[in-house]
């Protein structure tokens, strides 16, 4: 059975953590420059907001402190440090994502991604996977008004790849905020996976529709999705 026969004509991924490997250097980046900066925030407060608007995350770190100044000096710490560790690091993908890519092309479906990274790094990293000609989109945090948990890189990706109904989109996920975001866009399927930031039991506390172990797991969540379309 085909991806196609689920119905599902759009599956939005996260990057870091879902289909881009991560091992923590997300989270780690966001701990130093916090801690350059000032902000009095714990390691568990940062992993709970991974997947949104990073500028948003110092912004809000920010006022809390009352030190509306350490706001832009923080994310601009955070972008010098994440762009240091990816050119230390490089770019590698989760195990299996590019042939789960390939399966749902073949099969009709279009491939988009989604990140709360901005342009430069987004762009980085596509370009550092060969992935500029394996996705159909590519959405970033400073393509849209507002970063996860609202809908607004999903609304995006749906315009890029012509699809109109978000019953026919999938969204994966690996932090609460791809599932507040996938929820809010009204998407069909919600799935979150273990492979990135979170355990399965945190992302079953927010609104997934399913919880599966990596990105390798997406096409046998599609086959479901068709077989519940079969039964009457």
């Amino acid at each position: 059975m085909t991806a196609a026969a689920s119905g599902v004509r759009l599956v939005v991924f996260d990057m870091a953590g879902t289909t881009v490997r991560d091992d923590a250097l997300v989270l780690n980046c966001f701990v130093e420059a916090a801690q350059r900066v000032g902000l009095d925030v714990s390691r568990e407060e940062l992993n709970a907001r991974m997947g949104e608007s990073k500028r948003a995350v110092f912004d809000a770190l920010a006022r809390r402190q009352r030190a509306p100044e350490v706001a832009a000096r923080g994310y601009e710490t955070f972008r010098a440090v994440l762009e240091e560790a990816y050119a230390r690091a490089g770019a590698a993908p989760i195990d299996g994502a590019e042939r789960v890519f390939a399966r749902l092309r073949a099969d009709g479906v279009r491939v988009a991604l989604n990140t709360g990274f901005y342009r430069r790094v987004a762009d980085l990293l596509v370009e550092r996977l060969g992935w500029r000609d394996v996705v159909d989109a590519v959405v970033c945090d400073d393509d849209v008004p507002e970063g996860r948990p609202a809908p607004y890189m999903i609304h995006a990706a749906m315009q890029r790849c012509g699809v109109h109904d978000v019953r026919d989109v999938a969204v994966v996920g690996d932090t609460p905020s791809d599932m507040l975001a996938g929820r809010n866009a009204g998407a069909r399927a919600v799935v979150g996976v273990t492979s990135g930031s979170h355990t399965a039991a945190s992302l079953r506390r927010y609104p997934a529709t399913h919880v599966v172990e990596s990105v390798r797991d997406i096409p046998a969540v599609l086959a479901a999705l068709a077989v519940c379309e079969l039964t009457p």
